[in-house]
C-alpha cells in the first residue's frame, strides 16, 4: 500500500501566499513595472522547484484524486513507484521509483532490466492515497465490457507501451514516456476511487507532445466509463490531444486540446476550433480540461517548457445531453471511451482533480511543469503514401473496387483506376487502403464478418490493416478488428473477405507499385501547384483548376520514395542546386534532387520531404512564392492534398 500524501503545513503556508499573489497581479494593471514581473517569475520558479502540481492543486482546495507520472513525482513528500515494466524474455516485472523523494525518477535500473530484450509498461501507479492504478485496459475482456472495440491482446484486451520507445530527459536526467503508438495501447480503471462522477466539477491536465498525434479516435486522458462502451452524450469527460476534427468545420492544420465528452471531441461548445487557433504544438505541450458538469468547460494549452497558458475555450456544454454531465468513475489513458485505440499520441504526466481548478491554481502548475526542465523529446516518427495495385496469387488477377457498392474481387486482367489504391502507412507499421476509383477508404466490414468494400469516408478500426511481408515476395492483409488474414476467396472467384487465420496462396498478393496522375493543391492558399510557363518557370501553387500543368505523374522509386513528372513538359520536377533553389521541372531523369519522400499527415494531406537537402517542400508566402525544399517542420505551407486525375 502506498503512503497517505500530506502536504506539509509550511508548504500549504506558502502556497497560499504564492496563489494569493498570483490572483492578485491583475489588480496590479498599467503600475506593474517590469521589474515587479521578473520578481513574479522568479518566485513561481521558486515555488516550482520546491512543491509538486498536486500540492499546489491541494492548497487551491481542487485536490489531485488520481496522479501519473513516468517522469517525477505528482507530490513533493511521494516516495513509491512512477510505473510497472515487464520484460519480454522472462516476463519478470520490476517497479521503477524515484531517485529521492519528491524527486525524479531513477531510470538507471530500467535501462539495466531491458538490456537484450524488450520492455513493456504494464502499470501506472497512482500517486494519490487513492490507489487508482491504471493497468492494461481489459477493452472486451472485462465482465460487462461486450459493448466496446477490443485491442489486440488476449480475450481482445489492449496492450501496453513499449518502456524504452520514448527516452527524454527531466532536470538533466534521464527519463521515458509513455509511446501510444501502436494499436490497442492503453491503460484504464473501471473502478477508480473519489474521482469527480456525475455532474460533479472536474479538472484535469497533462503533459503530452505534437511529435506524434493522430486523426483517429481517440488520444483521451481522464474520466471514461466503467464498462469501455459508448454509454451516451456526457458520460465521458477527459482531455482529447490530436487532429480529429470530429464535428468538422475545423480551420488550420491542428493538432488540438479538446474535451472527449462522448460521441464528440469537442474544441468548442459547437465543435470545432477557434478560427485564431490552427494548432497547438510542440515537442512538450501542456494540455489542460476542466468541467463545471453544468454550464461550463475549459480548454487551455501551454508550451511544457516554457510560457504561461492560452485559453482556447471556455463557454457553454455541447447541446444536447450534456447538461448536466453523466460521468462514470473509470480513468484511462490512450484510448477512447468505448476503447477506440486508433489514437496516437505521448504521456508524460498528468492528475485528476476534484473541483473546478482556478486560474492561478492551473497557472502555478503550468510554472511547476516548465520549471521540471523537460528536454530531448526527439524520437522521430515516419508515415508514407504510395499508390499500388493488389495481384492475387489464387488467380494471377488485379483486385478490383469498382465502386462503393460491390464488394472488392480479384478480377481484373489488367491496371486501371478501379484496380489502385492509395496506401497510407502508419507510424505503427499498419496500413490503411483508399480506392482512387470510388474515393473511399476500404474497410473489413461488418467487424470482418463481411466481405472487404471501399465505402468508407474515414478510418476507423474496420478499415485497419496489418501488413504481413512474405517469404517469396508477396503480402498478405491482416484485418486489425478481428486479427484475421485477407483472402481471395474460392480461388479468386468471390470477394476478398478476412477469415483466414493461416497464409497460403489465396492469401498472398503481389504489390504492385503503380505510376499515376496527381495534382497538388496547397493548404497554404488552396490553389494547385503549377509546372508554370509549360514547365520553364518554378512551381507554384496559384491556380484555381486542374490542366496539363497542374497534372504530374507520381513515379515510384525502388527506395520507396517518389519523383514528379510534369505534364507541362514531361521533364522530371527537381529540387534544385541540392534544394536551395525553387522546384522546377527541368530534368530527363531521377537522382537524388529528383526525389522525394511522400510523408501522410494522418489528416488527407501530404508532405515533401526532398532527398536532395532533406528539408520539407514548402509554398512560402502564403502560397504566392515558388515551391521550395527549405522548410525543417510541418505546417501549415508543407502540407498539400493529392487528387488523383
Amino acid at each position: 500500500m502506498l503512503p497517505t500524501i500530506r502536504t506539509r503545513p509550511r508548504t500549504r503556508l506558502l502556497l497560499a501566499f504564492l496563489l494569493a499573489m498570483a490572483l492578485a497581479i491583475p489588480m496590479i494593471g498599467a503600475a506593474t513595472t517590469k521589474a515587479a514581473a521578473t520578481a513574479a517569475k522568479a518566485t513561481a520558479a521558486t515555488a516550482a522547484a520546491t512543491t509538486a502540481p498536486c500540492d499546489i492543486y491541494a492548497s487551491g482546495s481542487t485536490p489531485c484524486e488520481a496522479a501519473y507520472s513516468t517522469t517525477r513525482a505528482m507530490f513533493s513528500s511521494y516516495s513509491g513507484p512512477l510505473y510497472q515494466i515487464q520484460r519480454a524474455s522472462d516476463n519478470s516485472t520490476l517497479n521503477i521509483g524515484l531517485q529521492s523523494a519528491g524527486g525524479v525518477v531513477n531510470s538507471a535500473p530500467q535501462v539495466s532490466f531491458c538490456s537484450g530484450t524488450t520492455c513493456t509498461i504494464t502499470l501506472l501507479y497512482d500517486q494519490t492515497a487513492n490507489a487508482n492504478n491504471l493497468p492494461i485496459s481489459p477493452g472486451k475482456s472485462c465482465s460487462g465490457c461486450s459493448g466496446g472495440l477490443g485491442g489486440p491482446g488476449p480475450n481482445g484486451s489492449d496492450i501496453g507501451a513499449n518502456a524504452m520507445a520514448l527516452p527524454i530527459t527531466i532536470g538533466g536526467q534521464q527519463a521515458f514516456g509513455v509511446l501510444v503508438n501502436n494499436v490497442g495501447t492503453g491503460y484504464r480503471n473501471n473502478a477508480a476511487k473519489n474521482v469527480p462522477t456525475g455532474s460533479q466539477p472536474e479538472g484535469e491536465y497533462m503533459l503530452t507532445s505534437s511529435n506524434l498525434t493522430s486523426s483517429s479516435c481517440c488520444f483521451d486522458f481522464g474520466s471514461a466509463e466503467t464498462n469501455d462502451s459508448d454509454d451516451g452524450n456526457g458520460t465521458m469527460n477527459a482531455i482529447y490531444y490530436g487532429t480529429a476534427c470530429w464535428t468538422g468545420g475545423c480551420s488550420g492544420t491542428g493538432p488540438w486540446v479538446g474535451g472527449d465528452l462522448e460521441n464528440g471531441m469537442y474544441f468548442s461548445a459547437a465543435g470545432p476550433n477557434p478560427t485564431n487557433i490552427p494548432s497547438e504544438t510542440g515537442s512538450f505541450v501542456t494540455a489542460w480540461e476542466k468541467n463545471n458538469g453544468t454550464t461550463n468547460f475549459t480548454l487551455k494549452y501551454g508550451n511544457g517548457q516554457s510560457g504561461g497558458l492560452n485559453q482556447a475555450y471556455s463557454g457553454a456544454l455541447p447541446s444536447p445531453g450534456y447538461n448536466p454531465m453523466k460521468v462514470q468513475n473509470s480513468i484511462e489513458l490512450g484510448t477512447g471511451g468505448d476503447n477506440s485505440d486508433l489514437g496516437k499520441g505521448e504521456f508524460f504526466e498528468g492528475a485528476v482533480t476534484a473541483g473546478f481548478p482556478s486560474d492561478a491554481t492551473e497557472n502555478a502548475v503550468q510554472a511547476n511543469v516548465t520549471a521540471a526542465g523537460y528536454a530531448n523529446n526527439n524520437t522521430t516518427f515516419t508515415t508514407s503514401a504510395s499508390v499500388v495495385s493488389l495481384k492475387a496469387h489464387a488467380n494471377g488477377k488485379y483486385v478490383d473496387a469498382a465502386n462503393n457498392t460491390t464488394p472488392l474481387i480479384a478480377d481484373a486482367t489488367s491496371i486501371g483506376k478501379a484496380e489502385e489504391f492509395e496506401v497510407v502507412t502508419g507510424t505503427d507499421g499498419t496500413v490503411n487502403l483508399k480506392s482512387l476509383a470510388a474515393n473511399s477508404w476500404v474497410t473489413a466490414d461488418n467487424d470482418g464478418a463481411a466481405p472487404l468494400i471501399a465505402n468508407r469516408g474515414g478510418v476507423g478500426n474496420w478499415e485497419v490493416f496489418g501488413l504481413i511481408h512474405n517469404a517469396d515476395g508477396s503480402v498478405s492483409l491482416r484485418s486489425y478488428t478481428n486479427q484475421n488474414i485477407v483472402t481471395a476467396d474460392n480461388a479468386g472467384a468471390s470477394p476478398l473477405i478476412a477469415n483466414r487465420t493461416a497464409i497460403g496462396p489465396w492469401e498472398e498478393f503481389d504489390l504492385v507499385t503503380d505510376t499515376v496522375p496527381v495534382s497538388l493543391r496547397a493548404h497554404a492558399n488552396n490553389d494547385y501547384v503549377t509546372a508554370e510557363n509549360a514547365g520553364a518557370a518554378p512551381l507554384i501553387a496559384n491556380r484555381t483548376a486542374i490542366g496539363p500543368w497542374e497534372t504530374f505523374d507520381l513515379l515510384p522509386n525502388g527506395d520507396g520514395s517518389v519523383s514528379l513528372r510534369a505534364h507541362a513538359n514531361n521533364d522530371i520536377v527537381t529540387a534544385d542546386n541540392a534544394g536551395a533553389s525553387p522546384l522546377i521541372a527541368n530534368r530527363t531523369s531521377v537522382g537524388p534532387w529528383e526525389e522525394f519522400d511522400l510523408i501522410a499527415n494522418g489528416i488527407g494531406s501530404v508532405t515533401l520531404r526532398a532527398h536532395a537537402n532533406n528539408d520539407y517542400v514548402t509554398a512560402p508566402n502564403g502560397g504566392a512564392s515558388s515551391l521550395i525544399a527549405s522548410s525543417t517542420s510541418i505546417g501549415q505551407s508543407e502540407q498539400f492534398d493529392i487528387a488523383f486525375d
